[in-house]
């Protein structure tokens, strides 16, 4: 919602001013997904809002929840008639992570994802960032009475190729006078957009940082994710020690595991070697992801294989876990978002 505008046509039309508070607060506090869940304004006001302003920019076509239920899928359909998709895991008890999108599409077209074969649409605006975050506040509060704990902006599309419109949403997702999530209760991941990682450390220092790895050679880290081709990883590290430097905050590395492409006991000793040129063990979770079916050529290593891997980082001194993955049966995991 465009609060300015909205300011605009209240003053313009004699309406007191401590009315846009109160929809603030409504929308971004209590997450009134219509005007007609704004009780406190007179009726004459609520009919007439709707024909100048949305609430929420985006349309909820679809909502599926996994059999276990601790992963919900939106589909949202844009202005224009494209569709992208967010995601609500419950990675904890009672607590609730939603990964949001920040492209239709994506141009980075990495081949194990299948958002990146669809290429890029379009960019989103910050209220089509934010405004998945009042949305699926809003479901979470009417179904289950909970409430969002953590953003992850690791859904669809490549943030960093988008940073003005991803730096506006964080400020409206951390702004006390909005949603007021807390800082550290964000973390946004990048396939290696040098320039964003730089204008990230100085702009959000509180914020997370995650870097989708998959590869420490530069042959098939460009193979695995084109933006390499950029950005290569000599490029990368400078960019990581920079950004540790500048933060002294942890970088959580994302690591998609493909059978026989990445997941070797040598695989994992250069992994080791290269983050330990760029900076101390102790500025580093690596988090395994095994590969999630996308309708690819790839597959995802055997159980054994990957707690192989895990473990041999483990003993090198990394700190590491492996994903669990949440969201599978309804296309909602890591890697599978379309906009179906």
């Amino acid at each position: 919602m465009d609060l300015k505008k909205l300011a605009v046509f209240l003053e313009e039309n004699g309406v007191p001013a401590f009315r846009l508070k109160q929809v603030r607060d409504a929308v971004y506090k209590n997450f009134a997904a219509s005007w007609e869940e704004i009780s406190v304004l007179p009726s004459a006001l609520r009919e007439r809002l709707p024909r100048q302003f949305r609430v929420h920019t985006l349309d909820t076509l679809e909502t599926q929840v996994s059999k276990k239920g601790n992963a919900i899928k939106f589909c949202f359909e844009l202005k224009g008639g494209l569709k992208i998709e967010s995601v609500l895991l419950n990675i904890m008890p009672e607590k609730w992570s939603l990964c949001v999108s920040t492209q239709a599409g994506c141009p980075v077209r990495c081949p194990f994802c299948a958002t990146g074969r669809k290429g890029l649409k379009r960019n989103l605006s910050p209220e089509e960032i934010s405004d998945q975050f009042l949305a699926a506040a809003h479901y979470l509060k009417v179904t289950r009475a909970q409430k969002i704990s953590g953003v992850i902006f690791m859904g669809m599309g490549e943030p960093f190729l988008n940073y003005e419109a991803v730096s506006a949403a964080i400020k409206t997702i951390t702004d006390p006078d909005l949603i007021g999530l807390g800082a550290r209760h964000v973390s946004v991941s990048t396939a290696g957009h040098v320039p964003g990682i730089r204008r990230f450390a100085k702009d959000f220092p509180q914020c997370n940082l995650a870097i989708s790895l998959q590869a420490v050679e530069d042959a098939l880290r460009s193979d695995l994710v084109p933006l390499n081709r950029n950005y290569p990883l000599s490029q990368l590290s400078r960019a990581l020690r920079d950004y540790i430097t500048t933060t002294k905050r942890r970088v959580f590395v994302e690591y998609v595991m493909l059978d026989g492409v990445n997941n070797s006991r040598s695989t994992a000793a250069r992994l080791n070697s290269w983050l330990r040129a760029v900076a101390a063990p102790k500025y580093f979770t690596v988090n395994l992801i095994p590969y999630n079916r996308t309708g690819g050529p790839y597959k995802a290593p055997a159980r054994e294989r990957i707690k192989i891997f895990s473990e041999l980082l483990g003993s090198l001194g990394l700190e590491v876990t492996v994903r669990k993955s949440l969201g599978e049966d309804i296309a909602g995991a890591c890697g599978q978002l379309a906009g179906k």
